[in-house]
């Protein structure tokens, strides 16, 4: 029975094992399979045989090492995914990058958090990686490091996840990107100069994901307050932030910097009830909203009830009367909904435009 049962399984196509071991972690394979017979032994010699490799600190797998004997070229000329064993937590990657990036040839996706004494050996060693697709990096940023991002050619989704920075950044690189997908969350971006670095040195960028909603902005300068630049190929945005300030200008520039914006996601929390805001969204922004074919916005915003005069009361109602109006007319494609409670000392505002074509 156990020789039949042998027979069958070596017998078993080598693409099906190909996929099979595909779904196995780089060193779970090796010490599951290696040595076990000649037939094995061919294929995870096998140039068909890519790896996905998980570092972390720990002492239990011996490849988490950065020493070059536990990982043969032929090994780490097949490896095409590095991440952290545990997610947003310090690893042997750059350390592991230090020694092997040359020999990283298939590397198509990278995941790290880094510290700030290993960002100049990281950046140094993604010059190296010629094959790299997707980069997700954890960290305080620096000039060098955004400038190694936009540097390299191969790199067309890029997920970013910085904390405050402790230096300044110039918005001016020579460097020109491939990125076409970027998913970005920023602790503080202080006058806007991260982003607006990354946004006007990616012309191909097609799908933007912006998150600042845990942190308050503190400045009043967003992505798109000042038309710097126009990303003519931006078809979806999904941003979300909190603020203790809401800008008119950020319906007044959007539309001119994306062109051919066809899916729109926004989710804002304010501390402040800006009328003008209010009035850029329902008046001006109405035609642009008919133009996008999909639309998820909702704001929130309030106010101290001593600041609400009457004549801002009778603006929000003039507001949320013209809303509901659009949504009668508009009711096959465009679902809008205008609410507003009252509590002890603050009035807050909730408005929520949908359209899905």
């Amino acid at each position: 029975m156990e020789i039949a049962m042998k027979s069958c399984i070596e017998h078993l196509s080598i693409e099906l094992w190909i996929e099979i071991f595909s779904y196995l972690e780089a060193h779970v394979l090796l010490q599951a399979f290696t040595n076990l017979n000649h037939y094995f032994d061919q294929l995870i010699a096998s140039n068909y045989l890519l790896f996905n490799v998980h570092l972390g600190k720990s002492n239990r797998n011996p490849l988490e090492y950065s020493i070059q004997p536990y990982w043969p070229e032929k090994i780490l000329n097949r490896i095409i995914s590095i991440q952290p064993i545990i997610q947003h937590k310090i690893s042997h990657i750059p350390e592991f990058l230090r020694w092997h990036c040359t020999k990283l040839i298939q590397l198509k996706s990278l995941t790290m958090k880094l510290r700030g004494r290993e960002i100049a050996h990281v950046c140094s060693a993604l010059q190296q990686l010629n094959s790299l697709h997707y980069l997700s990096i954890e960290c305080v940023p620096n000039q060098i490091l955004l400038d190694s991002i936009l540097a390299i050619p191969t790199l067309h989704i890029c997920r970013l996840e910085f904390l405050r920075p402790t230096t300044s950044i110039n918005c001016y690189s020579n460097n020109i990107s491939n990125i076409e997908v970027l998913d970005i969350k920023l602790q503080d971006d202080s006058y806007g100069s991260i982003i607006n670095l990354l946004l006007s040195h990616m012309p191909k960028l097609k799908r933007l994901e912006y998150n600042n909603y845990d942190i308050y902005v503190k400045n009043r300068e967003w992505i798109f307050f000042k038309p710097l630049f126009i990303l003519s190929q931006l078809r979806t945005i999904q941003a979300q932030w909190s603020s203790n300030y809401s800008s008119s200008s950020i319906f007044q520039n959007l539309h001119q910097n994306l062109p051919v914006l066809k899916c729109f996601y926004l989710n804002m929390n304010f501390d402040f009830i800006n009328e003008d805001l209010l009035n850029n969204l329902i008046f001006h922004w109405w035609p642009i909203f008919l133009k996008i074919e999909r639309i998820n916005i909702f704001i929130r915003c309030q106010q101290n009830l001593i600041m609400i005069t009457d004549d801002m009361q009778t603006n929000f109602d003039t507001f949320q009367s013209v809303l509901l109006d659009m949504n009668k007319q508009y009711d096959e494609f465009v679902k809008t909904e205008w609410t507003e409670k009252s509590y002890t000392t603050s009035k807050v505002i909730e408005i929520s435009i949908c359209k899905f074509c």
